[in-house]
């Protein structure tokens, strides 16, 4: 094979890796740091076993890899992944919040409202521990979650063939992350690529990945700390009260949780549509400035073209 082959093969132009390599790198890279851990485990540490730290040490890999191939690979910064300056506009996280919060909440009150959810008590616990726990595992792993799928990937998919295939491709990718979990079926994971569909549309609408993950946050932790439901099949803790499942799998999810079911599909919707009016409305009063990020990855910076280096 020639050199000027092996190059075009390579590189989409001197010194810019085309994007299959580019996120190949960045897979290695959040390899490679998750790894660090490994002689700690070995060491027999057993602060490693709590599942907050976990989820903490993958959070802090993926950002690694994040970092490193946004920043050193393409010459970025954390604007390019939408976690630049505006990303992080207090009105913006909190919409975004809400947005997250409603999707699963208001289906699960009305599931419940018509006997296809409800409670039933529990043994009381501490409850406030269960609440800092779920906030110390949900939060990183959410945002583990959308700097895999939704950060520097989607960027590259997204610059390379535009926003559909990304949002496409990332979303497929994520349902197919959650096979392993508990009570999984296919209609839950139907239910998850869609979930993937909707956080890929808030990164879209706000230009900003911190907007998806607290969005994703939001959604898990009331789920768990408010309904004391199972999250994407994994159980929390449930002092003094659970939700439990009382009707058809299809409508209210089953083992899986609320959010395997159309019910959730129908809040996401709802959601997704309340949260486009509203940062139209906001950009439109002049309260949001800034656009939804047109990111594609140049090494010049962002300027909204596709580069078409797959």
């Amino acid at each position: 094979m020639s050199d000027s082959l092996l190059e075009r093969m390579t590189y989409v132009r001197p010194g810019r890796l085309r994007a299959g390599w580019r996120i190949m790198v960045f897979v290695l890279a959040g390899f490679a740091a998750s790894n660090v851990a490994v002689p700690l485990v070995a060491m027999g540490l057993p602060a490693l076993s709590m599942p907050w730290v976990r989820s903490s040490l993958e959070c802090a890999a993926v950002l690694f890899a994040t970092r490193y191939a946004s920043h050193t690979v393409d010459g970025e910064g954390w604007s390019a992944v939408g976690l630049g300056p505006d990303a992080w506009r207090p009105t913006l996280l909190l919409l975004a919040a809400a947005t997250g919060a409603l999707a699963i909440a208001l289906p699960t009150w009305v599931l419940v409202a018509v006997g296809s959810l409800s409670f039933v008590p529990t043994p009381a616990g501490d409850g406030l521990r269960t609440l800092l726990l779920t906030v110390a595992v949900l939060a990183p792993a959410a945002l583990t979650e959308e700097l895999l799928l939704r950060g520097y990937p989607f960027a590259v998919l997204r610059g390379t063939w535009g926003w559909p295939a990304a949002t496409a491709i990332t979303s497929v990718v994520f349902g197919l992350l959650h096979l392993g979990n508990p009570g999984v079926t296919p209609s839950a994971i139907a239910n998850v690529i869609a979930a993937g569909v909707f956080l890929a549309g808030v990164r879209l609408v706000t230009g900003s990945l911190a907007a998806a993950w607290i969005a994703h946050f939001a959604w898990n932790w009331t789920m768990s700390a408010g309904f004391h439901a199972a999250v994407s099949g994994l159980p929390f803790g449930t002092p003094g009260y659970k939700l439990i499942d009382s009707g058809p799998d299809w409508l209210s999810g089953g083992a899986w949780g609320p959010e395997g079911g159309v019910g959730a599909a129908a809040g996401m919707i709802g959601s997704f549509a309340a949260l486009s009016w509203a940062t139209g409305s906001m950009r439109r009063r002049g309260m949001m400035p800034f656009a939804p990020v047109t990111v594609s990855m140049n090494a010049g910076g962002p300027t909204g073209r596709q580069e078409h280096e797959a």
